[in-house]
């Protein structure tokens, strides 16, 4: 099975504030993006290699209610109001080529990581594990697993800004077991972990400075 890492998921409370923000703390102007109709979100998108990218994203204010709960327990009130001071980076995203395959290995582990969803932004439609309930199991610091149609992979079609994830941190108070869970997911390679209260950081490498930290 193929198990790539795919994109950063950063959590905004309002989109044009997490374009300022990517202003200000990576000095790129983030403006392709696109919304989620299923969802209810908008985004702000950037190419961080060749296969894998940098997203902003928020609720869209202009889209109704989705009737269900949104993705990357944006619906909690704990991560609106943490998201109200900075975006927050809050799930990370990898690709496989076998997204019910993965699900069911996550199950043999005993975790629910959510079920295949079909979404679509533009003229792009792919499939996405989602839990009916929002949330993110441990806090994010496991993956949320994406399949993508073939092709080339998305990442191709947005600008390069001149960053790039140089380094994932997952921090948890008990960063053997979640290394366990990640070994089984076969995805243990791609981070870098930590003891402290759940969460994810990101060093991101910019072309014209220094490397940024982000959590």
């Amino acid at each position: 099975m193929r198990l790539v890492f795919d994109h950063l998921a950063i959590v905004a409370a309002d989109l044009e504030a997490g374009a300022d923000w990517a202003s200000e703390r990576l000095g790129v102007d983030m403006t392709v993006g696109g919304a989620h109709p299923k969802m209810c979100t908008h985004n702000r998108l950037t190419r961080t290699g060749a296969d894998n990218f940098l997203e902003i994203i928020a609720i869209d204010p202009e889209q109704a209610e989705p009737g269900r709960r949104r993705w990357y327990r944006m619906d909690d009130p704990v991560v609106h109001e943490m998201t109200r001071a900075a975006p927050r980076p809050l799930s990370w995203i990898v690709a496989t080529d076998d997204l019910d395959a993965m699900l069911g290995t996550a199950r043999d582990l005993g975790l629910d990581l959510g079920r295949p969803v079909q979404v679509s932004r533009g003229d792009l439609t792919w499939r996405i594990a989602v839990r009916d309930d929002g949330d993110l199991p441990e806090a994010g610091t496991l993956p949320v697993f994406i399949q993508w149609p073939e092709g080339p992979h998305p990442a191709t079609r947005m600008p390069d800004l001149g960053l790039s994830i140089s380094g994932l941190i997952l921090r948890h108070p008990e960063p053997e077991q979640l290394g366990r869970y990640l070994s089984g997911l076969g995805v243990r390679d791609m981070v870098q972990l930590e003891v402290g209260h759940p969460g994810i950081a990101a060093e991101i490498s910019r072309s014209d400075g220094p490397t940024v930290l982000i959590d």
